[in-house]
C-alpha cells in the first residue's frame, strides 16, 4: 500500500501570517464560514477547505486554487466565525502570497510586500523623471510660455512604453504559470471544456463588469459601492489615457483638451469616481473595522496609490487652469510618479488581483465549476452549472 505523505511548508504558513492571516490558527473547522458564504457552491465550498490547507501549509494546492479568487472578501465568514479566525483575511493573505509566488523576477514580489522597500520603489520613478527634467533644462525653473506638458510627455512616453512592455511580459509569465497550475492540480468534472474558452471569457467579463457577486455580500455590502467607484473610475481614466495617447501620436490631437471636450469630461468624472471609491474604502477599513476586517500592507498601499493618483491628477488640472506654472509642473511630476508606481509594479502589487481574479473566473467557468444561484420565487438557494 502506498503511503500518502502530506508535505507541509512551514515557511508558507509564516508568510500567510505576515501577509494578514495571523488569525489562521484559531480555526477549528466548524464550517460556519462555508455555510454563511453566499458565493460558496455545494460542490466546491470555501473557505473551509482553504483554511485546512493553509493550516497544513499546502502551498501548492492554494496557489493553484481558483476558489481563492472567487472569494470577494466581503467579510461574511469573518463576521460569523465563532472563533475569530477571520477566514476572509486568510483568503486575502493567500491571494497576496500568490503575487509573490508568481512574480517574475521574484525579488520584485518581495519588494512590494515589505514597507522597507517602499522608499526605493518610489525613488526609481523620481530619479528617472528628474533626469528627464534635467535633460530638458527645466529642473530649476518651469519652461516659458503657456502651461503644457506635451514637451515633457515626449520623453516620459518612452519610459512608460518600455516599462509597459516589461510589465506585460512579466504578467504573461505569471498568468501562464497560474493557469497551468490550476489545470494540473484541480479535478476535472464532466463539464470541463464544455463552455468553450471564448464563452468562458465572455461570462467572466460580464461578471466583472456587473460586479454581481459583490451584491451577494451581507455583512459588508458597502464594499460594492466603493469597489464600483474604483473600478469604473480607473477604467474611465485608462480609456482617456489611451484616447489621448493615440490621438496625440497618430492624429496630432490639439492638447490640452478644452474643459467641454467629452474626453476631458470623462477624465474628470473618472477621477472623481476613483477618489470617491477610495474614500469609501478608507472609511470601510477604518470606521467599520469590525465588518471590514483587518487590512494588510498590500491593501493600504494599493488604495493610497490609487487615491493620490486621482488627487494629483485633479490638482494638476486645477493648478494649470489657475496659471500657477511651477506648482502645476511639480504637481504633474508627482502625478506621473504615482502613475509609474501603479503601472510599473502592476504584476507585484494588489493591482494584479484584477487580472488573476479574472483568469480564475475564466478557468472556473471553463472547467465547469458551479456557483450558487438565487431562486427568487422559491426563496431557496440552488446550484447551477456555469457551463
Amino acid at each position: 500500500m502506498a503511503n500518502n505523505v502530506i508535505e507541509s511548508d512551514i515557511d508558507f504558513v509564516k508568510d500567510i501570517t505576515k501577509l494578514g492571516g495571523g488569525s489562521l490558527k484559531k480555526c477549528f473547522q466548524c464550517a460556519t464560514c462555508s455555510v454563511v458564504c453566499n458565493l460558496s457552491s455545494d460542490d466546491r465550498p470555501f473557505p473551509r477547505k482553504e483554511m485546512i490547507w493553509a493550516q497544513w501549509g499546502l502551498k501548492d494546492r492554494l496557489v493553484s486554487d481558483p476558489d481563492v479568487w472567487r472569494c470577494y472578501q466581503c467579510g461574511d465568514c469573518s463576521a460569523y466565525c465563532p472563533r475569530g479566525a477571520k477566514p476572509a483575511e486568510v483568503m486575502a493573505a493567500i491571494r497576496n502570497y500568490s503575487f509573490k509566488n508568481y512574480a517574475f523576477p521574484k525579488f520584485m514580489g518581495s519588494a512590494l510586500s515589505s514597507p522597507k522597500y517602499l522608499p526605493l520603489l518610489f525613488a526609481l520613478p523620481v530619479i528617472l523623471f528628474l533626469l528627464v527634467l534635467q535633460s530638458l533644462g527645466s529642473l530649476s525653473s518651469p519652461p516659458d510660455g503657456p502651461i503644457a506638458f506635451t514637451r515633457f510627455d515626449n520623453y516620459v512616453d518612452v519610459i512608460f512604453i518600455a516599462v509597459s512592455v516589461l510589465v506585460v511580459a512579466a504578467l504573461a509569465k505569471g498568468i501562464s504559470a497560474f493557469w497551468k497550475n490550476m489545470d494540473r492540480n484541480n479535478v476535472h468534472s464532466a463539464a470541463y471544456g464544455s463552455a468553450g474558452i471564448y464563452k468562458s471569457i465572455i461570462l467572466a467579463v460580464e461578471e466583472v463588469l456587473t460586479h454581481k457577486n459583490f451584491k451577494k455580500c451581507d455583512a459588508n455590502n458597502i464594499r460594492y459601492t466603493g469597489h464600483l467607484g474604483i473600478f469604473y473610475g480607473f477604467l474611465a481614466l485608462f480609456i482617456v489615457t489611451a484616447i489621448v495617447f493615440i490621438g496625440d501620436r497618430v492624429f496630432h490631437m490639439l492638447l490640452p483638451l478644452h474643459q467641454t471636450n467629452p474626453v476631458k469630461i470623462l477624465a474628470n468624472l473618472g477621477a472623481i469616481a476613483l477618489i470617491a471609491g477610495c474614500s469609501i474604502a478608507f472609511y470601510n477599513r477604518i470606521g467599520r473595522k469590525d465588518k471590514a476586517g483587518e487590512s494588510s500592507y498590500y491593501d493600504w498601499l494599493f488604495l493610497s496609490v490609487l487615491f493620490f493618483l486621482g488627487i494629483t491628477g485633479l490638482l494638476t488640472e486645477i493648478l494649470r487652469l489657475s496659471g500657477y506654472a511651477a506648482a502645476s509642473y511639480w504637481s504633474y511630476f508627482i502625478h506621473l510618479t504615482f502613475v509609474f508606481f501603479l503601472i510599473g509594479y502592476f504584476p507585484y502589487s494588489k493591482f494584479a488581483h484584477l487580472i488573476y481574479r479574472f483568469v480564475a473566473i475564466v478557468y472556473a467557468k471553463y472547467a465547469g465549476m458551479r456557483e450558487p444561484a438565487e431562486d427568487v420565487e422559491s426563496g431557496k438557494t440552488e446550484v447551477k452549472s456555469v457551463a
